[in-house]
Order: C-alpha cells, then structure tokens, then sequence
C-alpha cells in the first residue's frame, strides 16, 4: 500500500485538490451516492469511473440529463507503470480495470440448514431473483445490479426492453471488456475488507487536509494500519483466503 505506486496516486489526488476547479467544491467528502447519482447523472462531470449500474442509469432513471451522450469503456490505462518485481518505474502503456465484486450478490446462509422449509425457500427466492429474466431485469433497471450472466450480453433482448443499439453494444461491451481483461485488477475478497477500506479512508481523509507532511507518510500510515487488522484477523489465513479468491 505505501510502495510507489500507491504513493504517486495519492499525490495525483493531492495534485489535483490544489488545481481549481479540478474537482467539485465538495468531492473530497461526497459519498458514492452523490458523486455517480446527485452529480453525474444530473450532468456535473465529464468522467466518472463506476460500478457497472450507472449505464443501466444514465439511460432509464429519471433524474439522468446524460443518457443520449453518454459513452463507455474499461477504466483508462497510463503510459508510465511501477513494476513491483522490479521496483523500478516503466514507460509502458498498462491497463488494469478493476473488478468491485462484479455486482451484488445473494446468499443463503447456514441459518436455514436445520430447517428443511426454510432452507428450500432460502434457495427458491436466491433461484428467482438470481434467474434468467429477472436478473435481466434488475441489470436493465435502476436497482444497483449490473450485467454478470452470459444471458444478460444479448443485444437483442436490451433492444427489448427499449434500449438503442448503438448503446446497449457500447454499454455491454465495456462490461464484456473490463470481465475478460487479462490484467484485471481483482478487488480483494477475504475477511475485514471493510475495516481495511474504512481505515483507509479515515488516513487518505487526514493527508488530504493536510495532517501529514506528504502522499508517502499518508501511504505509510494506511500501510501500517492495514499490518495492524492482517495481524488480528491472521495473516496465514489472510494469504491463504486471498490466494484461494484469485484461484491460486
């Protein structure tokens, strides 16, 4: 987290607060909700990198000014990449579109595993509402899921429920673009995810005003905070779990 490379983010953000009208006036302290909802649908911003439901939208929901100029694609790459292995920076086009969990999911838990009537209602409605034409119609909608089967990529049934061509292919096709991407960037599923992002936020939110000398002590104290939860949680089973979600 403190290496280079995370450090050159974090002062590209710091960089860009001290630029007027870089960012709007109260972005560093807006929530999801009003940054892809309140602001770019409502036509503030020329760019916004998303969970997949914001094209689904910009064209269906009520409150989009931006669902006839819209575009779409996997999140934009950079010319100059920090090799890990190497430690050393290179100048090389690299791509890495990130991979936020693909969408909501449904669960049944082990709490219906003694209850025979539960349990087999548990997977009826996980079964229905994971199923075919509703999930199509969930993804179509404004409902915060997007495209994740094969069968929501037919073009023909988005025309269906009134969407144009044009659109839906470049909408689905930056999904299809960003899942099958050889260097996709999986977002890290294993226990206490929260508490890492949540102590990072409150670390980034102190370098951003000013309460460390740099992007790097910033880096270091986010760094520092995530050894402290891998400790407690387990770090064998941390890298364990971790290598398990990507298939190693």
């Amino acid at each position: 987290m403190n290496n280079p490379a995370w450090v050159q983010a974090i002062q590209d953000v710091m960089d860009l607060i001290e630029t007027p009208g870089a960012y709007p006036a109260d972005q560093i302290n807006a929530d999801p909700g009003t940054t892809g909802f309140q602001q770019f649908l409502a036509g503030t911003g020329s760019m916004l990198m998303w969970w997949g439901d914001i094209g689904s939208n910009a064209r269906t929901s009520d409150t989009s000014v931006v669902g006839d100029v819209v575009g779409f694609g996997i999140n934009p790459g950079s010319d100059r990449v920090y090799n890990s292995q190497t430690g050393q920076w290179e100048d090389s086009y690299n791509e890495a579109p990130n991979m936020a969990y693909l969408g909501w999911g449904i669960y049944v838990t082990k709490n219906v595993q003694g209850d025979d009537v539960k349990r087999k209602a548990a997977w009826s409605a996980a079964a229905h509402l994971g199923g075919k034409d509703i999930s199509l119609w969930m993804s179509a909608y404004p409902s915060g899921f997007q495209p994740y089967r094969n069968s929501h990529f037919q073009y023909d049934e988005w025309e269906a429920a009134g969407y144009d061509r044009d659109y839906v292919e470049d909408y689905l096709g930056s999904n299809a673009d960003s899942y099958n991407h050889p260097n996709a960037a999986i977002e890290p599923r294993i226990p206490g995810i929260f508490q890492y992002y949540s102590v990072a936020e409150d670390e980034l939110a102190k370098g951003f005003a000013g309460q460390y000398g740099s992007a790097q002590e910033t880096a270091d104290a986010i760094a520092a905070a995530w050894e402290g939860i891998t400790d407690q949680i387990g770090r064998d089973t941390q890298i364990s779990l971790y290598r398990a979600s990507l298939g190693l």
